[in-house]
């Protein structure tokens, strides 16, 4: 338990500021895959028990059914784990609907034409892009985080 305290309640120091920081796992914190994969233990083993296809990723996750109401019946059940875990969907991360439309997942888009970037995956990696340059990183320091 005092580890983890020691995760969740920590001071940083930003912008020639100290803060108290008493909520929630700092980003790039080794702990965060081991508290994500506990705290949603629930949804997995109930995704399981209803054998349609589900993938999960830290907290993005993707259900595909084969029949509307089987969907239904998914949507449900998570939205009743997530109201007791005390979760919300992000809005603009939730796509419901066909999959002949396509979908985004973990940066990629998922469509019947196949597998690609997502559109936010590129205007990201553009926005880093012209932020290195801004700082001042020189060609060679660009170059080397294009492939990354």
């Amino acid at each position: 338990m005092d580890l983890l305290k020691g995760y969740l309640y920590r001071t940083i120091y930003y912008g020639g500021l100290y803060w108290d920081i008493k909520r929630g796992i700092s980003l790039g914190c080794s702990l965060s895959p081991l508290m994500g994969a506990l705290y949603l233990k629930e949804l997995d083993d109930s995704m399981e028990k209803t054998g349609l296809f589900y993938a999960r990723y830290m907290d993005d996750w993707v259900i595909l059914a084969p029949k509307k109401w089987k969907l239904r019946s998914a949507i449900k059940m998570v939205n009743q784990i997530l109201y007791r875990l005390r979760l919300e969907k992000h809005p603009d991360k939730t796509f419901i609907g066909r999959i002949e439309k396509g979908f985004d997942f973990l940066g990629y888009v998922f469509s019947p034409s196949g597998l690609g970037i997502a559109q936010k995956t590129l205007k990201n990696f553009a926005e880093r892009i012209t932020r290195l340059y801004e700082q001042g990183a020189d060609h060679i320091r660009i170059g080397q985080y294009v492939p990354r």
